[in-house]
């Protein structure tokens, strides 16, 4: 290996799900799992430069609090392989309930043990694939999958940053940040699913015979496939993927917007506190009457939109939502001019665009809610009345993100 070579490895391990799981992702789930529809997985990509190494893990589940994360990390650590260590959610919502309370949570068991097991043995694996490669970044417009569910003026397309690893002059595998909820599938769906990401997957994994695919889900707070979707079933979750995977698949085919061939590798990782959210009686007699104005007009997208604001009013009222003292996991990586941000939290599609030309993925090394940023707290959705974080958190935890690997602070 040369001082300046970039090597890159893949490997990814299978969850098990049994029957009777209790699920994540819907409070209004009914009952546990009842089989599986598409299988989970825990995937592991190893990126080694310079003298550092990092292992970024992916895994189908609802959230990963810090608790999972330390015992990842601590389980790796004593592996002869070395390196930072990465857990990242794809966030679907019929994964088993890992603890996804707004503030974080402690993971219940098995989940802790079983998700550390497949996470370390697909982390070894990784790394012993390692091969020479040269790292692209290519972003695209994505239609018709994802759009906001939220905001005065919502969008109807997202961004999607495409890391594609290349050896030897092919494709060996694709990273897609996705920022879209994989919410495909309802809440009366008790199978497990990796939902929107698994769909994308498999369908990558198709259109590029030979490589490797991870989907990770991005700024994704305000962002699913609900202004898109023309039924919450099985068939569409692979409509909406194979519509994602040809975006994906079809950047390849131009030239990336950046290429990494050789370079150092840093990586920092850290948590800040947060400022909670101010107690305050929900508007409940005003979402209501909202709820009530879109049923007579019809129009479903509009009335989950009021449904959900509802339901998280009657939530915030039912229950205490804000713990007394927050923290959000921060980290950031550099690999010569490309720039990865995390964030352990449901960040809002905007915190993306002020990131550019950094990637920024959402919901990796801990989990403290939705991060909304500042001017969207005055209105009152879904996703604000959720947050246990107070306006301006999203903000502060984006640029200490940054702060990490910013060459004038971090000489």
């Amino acid at each position: 290996m040369t001082p300046d070579e970039i090597r890159v490895g893949f490997a990814a391990v299978g969850l098990d799900v049994p029957a009777g799981t209790p699920l994540g992702g819907y409070a209004a789930r009914t009952g546990p799992s009842t089989g599986v529809l598409d299988a989970l997985e825990v995937a592991a990509v190893s990126v080694q430069a310079g003298t550092e190494r990092l292992i970024w893990i992916v895994a189908d589940l609802p959230c990963v609090n810090v608790d999972l994360v330390a015992a990842v990390r601590e389980i790796v650590g004593v592996l002869d392989i070395g390196g930072h260590v990465w857990v990242s959610a794809t966030h679907t919502h019929a994964g088993p309930e890992t603890g996804c309370a707004p503030g974080g949570s402690v993971t219940p068991e098995p989940w802790l043990e079983r998700v550390t097991e497949a996470a370390t043995e697909a982390a070894t694996r990784a790394v012993a694939a390692e091969r020479a490669s040269t790292v692209e970044l290519r972003r695209v417009r994505l239609s018709g999958v994802g759009g906001q569910r939220s905001g005065a003026r919502p969008r109807r397309t997202v961004p999607v940053d495409v890391l594609s690893v290349q050896v030897e002059g092919r494709t060996a595998g694709v990273v897609a940040v996705l920022p879209v909820h994989p919410t495909v599938l309802d809440a009366g769906n008790r199978q497990v699913s990796a939902d929107l990401t698994g769909a994308t997957r498999h369908a990558l994994t198709a259109a590029l015979p030979g490589a490797w695919a991870v989907v990770a889900t991005g700024a994704a707070g305000d962002v699913s496939t609900r202004p898109h979707r023309k039924e919450q079933t099985a068939r569409e979750c692979a409509r909406l993927g194979a519509l994602a995977a040809a975006t994906i698949a079809g950047a390849l085919r131009r030239p990336p917007d950046l290429e990494v061939a050789a370079g150092e590798l840093h990586v920092g990782s850290s948590s800040i506190a947060l400022e909670p959210k101010p107690a305050e009686a929900a508007p409940l007699d005003e979402l209501r009457a909202a709820l009530a104005a879109t049923e007579r007009v019809g129009d479903p997208v509009a009335v989950r939109t009021a449904y959900t604001a509802l339901q998280a009013a009657e939530l915030a009222e039912s229950a205490e939502l804000v713990p007394a003292e927050l923290s959000c996991a921060v980290a950031a990586a550099s690999l010569g001019p490309l720039r990865l941000l995390a964030l352990g939290a449901e960040p809002y599609l905007e915190l993306s665009e002020r990131a550019a030309p950094a990637v920024l993925l959402g919901y990796t090394n801990g989990y403290v809610g939705y991060l909304p940023t500042r001017a969207a707290y005055r209105r009152p959705d879904y996703e604000v009345l959720r947050t246990p974080v107070a306006a301006g958190g999203a903000e502060l935890a984006l640029a200490a993100a940054a702060d990490l690997i910013e060459p004038e602070r971090n000489p």
